[in-house]
């Protein structure tokens, strides 16, 4: 059996869900792995190489990034997976949250492809993004979290033509509701008034219970591994049957009904 050339790969918020399921399939499947979290990794027993750190820490991602070079000769595959929710109406959600929010799933996103397209542009290798599913169909009550990936995806096309000529590939994997625990981990804000009556509590509910019966995070983590093994993999994968025909009927069907649809079922 001819000896597979060795491939290294960089993920961000590798301690649990999307992000530390796929750090473990890679790994098995032969995979040099580095995972990236804020978490103590003898909290997650990580099988792979581990670096404790918060990705909106600039200065540390860079001494990261650095050393995983040195190491390693070579960086593959940049997987941008960190991020995290908040929930609840956007007229009581603080500034400081939706300044939080945007600085983890958009912000740092962005730094970190400033920081490792010089070391991708040596082996002509991969960003791939964790999006939404939210990106295009933006989900009541979680109105930031769907922004921030929105704002990724948007950011992503405009990255894959300024990179285009130099072999650095850009893909977004657009997953739906996925059973992890970033549906435990969401910042909540339960505050609301008798403008909104029970509507809060109804849509909330509903998406969580969407959630906790969605798909196992490998079905994310086998689209993230086939979409960095291709050539040339599409800009935007969505995970799952049910979430492609989503992401197409998005794109034909007028916006004011889509967005109706989104808000009834929801």
């Amino acid at each position: 059996m001819k000896k597979q050339t060795k491939k290294v790969i960089v993920i961000s918020g590798a301690s649990s869900g999307i992000g530390l399921t796929t750090a473990n399939y890679f790994l098995e499947n032969g995979w040099v792995v580095y995972g990236i979290a804020r978490k103590p990794s003898e909290e997650i027993k990580a099988d792979f190489n581990y670096y404790q750190g918060d990705i909106c820490d600039s200065t540390l991602m860079q001494k990261i990034a650095k050393e995983i070079f040195d190491k390693e000769g070579q960086i593959d595959i940049l997987f941008n997976n960190a991020g995290f929710g908040i929930s609840g109406a956007i007229e009581f959600t603080e500034k400081e949250k939706v300044e939080k929010i945007f600085d983890v799933n958009t912000i740092a996103q962005i730094d970190m492809c400033k920081i490792y397209i010089p070391y991708l542009r040596k082996t002509k290798g991969k960003i791939i993004f964790t999006s939404s599913v939210a990106a295009p169909a933006a989900i009541p009550f979680q109105a930031c979290y769907s922004a921030t990936k929105a704002a990724i995806e948007s950011f992503a096309l405009a990255l894959s033509k300024e990179v285009r000529n130099q072999g650095i590939k850009i893909a977004c994997v657009r997953p739906g509701d996925i059973k992890t625990g970033f549906t435990e981990a969401r910042d909540k804000n339960e505050q609301t008034s008798e403008n909104y009556g029970d509507i809060i509590e109804k849509k909330t509910s509903n998406m969580e219970k969407c959630e906790n019966n969605g798909m196992q995070p490998i079905t994310v983590s086998k689209l993230v591994y086939k979409v960095a093994n291709r050539k040339n993999p599409p800009l935007i994968s969505s995970v799952g049957l049910g979430y492609k025909c989503i992401s197409s009927m998005l794109k034909i069907v007028p916006v004011r009904w889509s967005n109706y649809l989104v808000y009834k079922f929801y």
